[in-house]
């Protein structure tokens, strides 16, 4: 298969983390994984929907799953583009596309959406979506990134099923996240009304579940349907309440064929 450099394993990229293409077919998804991660945090929702036959694309957004030094030289525009180019991949194999988006990675999925030709726009399932961040944690990032010092910032590996482990970063790159913020304003100004899934933990310690639903509501209008997962943390596919997420995301889609 001739793959865009977003389906394309990255140089240094740890195991676990790489990208995948999966032809299957007509139906492709597009999973999308959140900021800082990796194609990891989504593998098993590609990993169910590659057995039920769909053509599945999941990038390495550019910056990620390498080093948190190269993340730090890219922006929205870049992880746009990585979207884009596993999106146009899919394009050519499928008559339809649904979506799939991880934290940043709705948000990616958004911003994309909202372009697609009717008859292209599969569903759309949104997982932790970084609709929502705290003052009191947004304007420290921000006003960090603007200092330009440090361009780093450490960050705990979150506690997930099994003892998982993610496979990349534990810093958080501070130009990047400036970058990121923007792509989160974008988002909520551009956006229209489009139904879609939305599932969020209820102890989700990274985007608060609470605000980022109520966010969700109010953007994406009475066609969305949030539902919240108990006692549920950020990664949801990677959590004990993993099955269950996939599975309604696997419903969902199927769903709409």
């Amino acid at each position: 298969m001739n793959l865009p450099q977003s389906l394309q394993t990255p140089h240094g990229c740890p195991p676990g983390a790489e990208p995948r293409a999966i032809a299957g077919g007509r139906e492709g998804v597009l999973i999308l994984h959140g900021f800082t991660g990796s194609p990891w945090e989504v593998a098993p929702v590609c990993d169910a929907l590659a057995r039920l036959g769909y053509t599945v694309a999941m990038p390495v957004l550019a910056g990620h799953a390498t080093s948190v030094q190269a993340l730090n030289e890219t922006n929205w525009h870049d992880w746009q583009k990585s979207t884009e180019d596993a999106l146009a991949w899919l394009d050519a194999r499928c008559d339809r596309v649904h979506h799939v988006g991880l934290s940043m990675g709705a948000l990616l999925t958004l911003l994309v959406a909202r372009n697609r030709p009717p008859e292209r726009l599969g569903r759309i399932a949104l997982l932790a979506p970084a609709l929502y961040l705290p003052p009191w944690q947004r304007l420290p990032l921000a006003a960090l990134a603007r200092l330009g010092w440090p361009e780093v910032l450490g960050k705990q590996d979150p506690v997930l099923a099994n003892g998982q482990k993610p496979p990349c970063y534990q810093a958080i790159p501070l130009r990047a996240t400036q970058s990121f913020l923007a792509l989160l304003d974008l988002v909520l100004v551009l956006t229209p009304p489009m139904p879609a899934l939305v599932l969020h933990g209820s102890a989700d310690q990274t985007i608060p579940c609470e605000p980022a639903c109520a966010v969700a509501r109010r953007l994406l209008g009475d066609a969305a349907r949030v539902e919240i997962v108990a006692k549920a943390g950020h990664l949801l596919p990677r959590t004990d309440a993993g099955p269950q997420v996939v599975q309604r995301v696997v419903d969902w889609l199927n769903d709409g064929r």
